[in-house]
């Protein structure tokens, strides 16, 4: 079953987060083939707070991005190996899977990896001079030779050379004393002046080749400390093997780079290039949760997403041009959304998006539970100014009396504790007042961002209008906007004050009253979208002629 993100735009208002809400749950209701989730790119305001403690549900859950990341192609399903596992093992995994690297694991903490590189150093060492040492582990050793023990010995694992006794005793002897018994193991046919004298110095092991069976073995090994295993091998062929019977974590490493599951698949393709390797393992709190190869950064994974209140890239969630836009619900003008393939586009000069929600579940003719019902009413007030707005349409009208009718709500009491549960100017940061509701624009060359916060009482912007327009010039700065500025509604008494940047050439051209350096008077205007922003744009039309 495929996701699918609804998501309304950044520095998410009340109507984009309960229509995301509403349209998720419906959405879920008449299609069974996908799963849809209802998500938000930004912070909760105190509105949105409130309207969520009144619905007793968990709003939309927040994505800071929608770029793919390594959870979304890694394979989960990992074969993987164990530290003390026979190299053999590893070996198989690699040829049987047909990839190059193997995880290890002790019990879920991941330890490091095998591939083929590690396999290839152990096989052929670049210093041939040396006698080779190798970790046995005896117990390995019926995973890969034919065979049984006749004796496990005490120790569990250790360090060891090899020593084939095919040569001449009395060369045995010489070779012999020049090697510590406890860390050799000797490898043999039935030969036993080569055996009793190894038993007899406390020899690590002795591997009995070419045996038919352990009965054979009939040698005195009462006070032998060491391991005794008899291979049903010859000699050749269990040398080669007890070599593959070495635990992995002899040959592994740790060192290769890791990634995790919400890495973003870029930044795991950039290390698999500039490290030369060809998979890297996924862990997650120390514990492997799958791997990613080269050939899963060739998968075409787009995170598919329904865009709620908003049809501008600006506006939405950050990698949203890399993800597969499959509808839109919306109730702005058109903006800049390009898609690759036809989308449904439900759009209408309404004034709310939690309307155009409403109407769906209409249109689908599905009941609006009481959750879903606060929300879209909730929304509806919040962007209509509880029907106040110029942006208010009969369909608005509609829509709040009937779901203020099913829940049995006064919607002009509701809606004034919603705006008194967000109105309040003093005791908030200049930065969340300004930034919580910024919408940045691009016209005729030029980037503008217009805030917009509502309030009861306009008069206690006296005491922090300053702090206010430093924090207007200031994002101005910070998001290389030509134009910035935030509008001040009073949703009492249906007016509003503009705080901007300063930016001459478009100012000198608004129809507003100044009020002071960068402050105007806008009476009657509580719209940003249909009253404030046309002037806006009336003005750059005229700048750029």
């Amino acid at each position: 079953m495929g996701e699918i993100f609804v998501v309304g735009h950044k520095n998410p208002d009340t109507d984009s987060i309960c229509s995301a809400y509403a349209y998720a749950n419906l959405k879920n209701k008449v299609d069974s083939k996908h799963r849809y989730i209802a998500a938000r790119c930004g912070s909760l305001n105190d509105q949105t707070k409130f309207v969520f403690s009144n619905i007793d549900d968990e709003p939309p859950v927040f994505i800071r991005d929608i770029f793919p990341k390594v959870k979304d192609v890694m394979t989960k399903e990992v074969i993987f190996s164990t530290p003390d596992e026979p190299i053999y093992n590893a070996v198989k995994n690699l040829e049987s899977l047909g990839v190059r690297l193997t995880p290890i694991v002790d019990g879920q903490l991941y330890k490091g990896v095998v591939s083929i590189l590690e396999i290839s150093r152990f096989f052929l060492p670049n210093n041939i001079e040396n006698k080779p040492e190798y970790l046995v582990r005896p117990e390995n050793f019926k995973n890969v030779i034919p065979g049984d023990f006749i004796q496990i010995g005490e120790r569990e694992e250790f360090l060891t050379h090899f020593l084939v006794g095919g040569m001449p005793f009395d060369t045995f002897l010489k070779r012999f004393k020049n090697l510590h018994a406890d860390k050799t193991v000797l490898i043999v046919g039935k030969r036993r002046d080569f055996i009793e004298y190894a038993i007899k110095n406390n020899i690590a092991g002795v591997v009995i080749t070419g045996i038919n069976n352990a009965e054979e073995f009939d040698f005195d090994i009462t006070d032998y400390k060491g391991f005794v295993y008899v291979s049903y091998l010859d000699t050749a062929e269990t040398l080669r093997r007890i070599v593959f019977s070495v635990p992995i974590k002899f040959i592994m490493t740790d060192k290769i780079p890791i990634t995790e599951p919400n890495f973003y698949i870029e930044d795991a393709r950039k290390i698999m290039i500039s490290e030369n390797h060809r998979g890297l393992p996924v862990v997650e709190n120390g514990k492997l949760v799958g791997i990613i190869t080269r050939s899963d950064l060739l998968k075409d994974k787009k995170h598919k997403i329904i865009l709620m209140d908003h049809n501008e890239l600006s506006q939405s969630v950050d990698g949203v041009e890399m993800a597969e836009i499959v509808e839109i619900v919306d109730h702005h003008r058109l903006g800049t959304v390009r898609t690759k393939s036809p989308v449904t586009f439900f759009a209408k000069p309404v004034g709310s998006t939690c309307t155009l929600v409403f109407q769906q579940y209409r249109l689908n003719n599905v009941e609006i539970d009481e959750k879903n019902s606060l929300a879209l009413l909730s929304g509806i007030l919040s962007d209509t100014v509880v029907l106040k707005s110029p942006t208010m349409t009969n369909e608005d009208v509609e829509a709040v009396e009937f779901l203020s009718a099913k829940l049995g709500v006064d919607y002009r009491e509701y809606g004034k504790k919603m705006f008194e549960a967000s109105s309040k100017l003093k005791g908030r940061s200049p930065e969340s007042i300004v930034a919580t509701d910024f919408k940045i624009f691009e016209e005729q060359g030029y980037r503008i961002g217009i805030g917009q916060v509502e309030t009861v009482n306009l008069i206690e912007l006296n005491d922090i209008k300053q702090i206010l327009l430093d924090e207007v010039k200031k994002i101005a700065s910070v998001k290389n906007l030509n134009w910035a500025s935030l509008l001040v509604t009073d949703i009492i008494e249906e007016k509003s004050v503009l705080l901007t940047s300063g930016f001459q050439p478009l100012e000198n051209l608004l129809i507003y009253n100044k009020l002071g350096e960068n402050i105007y008077d806008l009476p009657g205007v509580l719209s940003r979208k249909k009253q404030l922003l046309p002037e806006v744009l009336r003005v750059l039309e005229l700048l750029k002629n």
